[in-house]
């Protein structure tokens, strides 16, 4: 797909956001509802992709961390795959993340390849631009985009979550430096 007309906006406070619809009322509601409030309040920072008049798609990022004491006993398999990929004396009760906390692409435009390239963009921006310290990309898949979230490389974390709504996954940025 050829993104030259598109256009990268990070949402500020006075922005007017065009018009959006992806299917998913929640995410629908975050980007007109609770973005700019959510980066008021440092919570989370909301990117735009635009083409003329219409909202393409969005995403937003916030930090975050896996951490073992929000694991059950029976992930502490998944755990432990973790932090063997560290040298011992590097070995951490917490790795740092960065979230993607919401991403929708229009209705107009799913299945033409934009959730894969806000993906692969978020992953070469954290590898090659990554100025705080973040191994890890976390989100929480809807049910119905696990399957999308698996073709691009993340993995779930835990098993805890597997009759939830939402299911905690992870992509690993040092796979891409190999």
């Amino acid at each position: 797909m050829d993104i030259s007309d598109f256009k990268l906006v990070r949402l500020n406070e006075d922005y007017d956001i065009k018009p959006f619809d992806c299917g998913e009322k929640d995410l629908n509601e975050f980007l007109f509802n609770d973005s700019k409030e959510f980066q008021r309040e440092f919570l989370a920072i909301t990117y735009l992709l635009e083409k003329d008049d219409t909202t393409v798609a969005y995403f937003s990022l916030l930090n975050d961390k896996i951490n073992i004491h929000d694991l059950k006993v029976e992930d502490k398999k998944a755990w432990n795959k973790i932090r063997k990929k560290y040298p011992q004396r590097k070995r951490l009760k917490s790795y740092p993340c960065m979230k993607i906390g919401r991403l929708g692409v229009s209705s107009d435009y799913q299945g033409k390849g934009i959730g894969k390239m806000i993906l692969d963009y978020l992953k070469v921006m954290f590898l090659s631009n990554n100025r705080t310290g973040c191994r890890y990309i976390t989100l929480d898949g809807y049910r119905n985009s696990l399957n999308f979230y698996q073709r691009n490389d993340f993995v779930f974390l835990t098993s805890g979550d597997i009759d939830d709504e939402t299911r905690l996954m992870y992509f690993d940025l040092k796979t891409l430096s190999l």
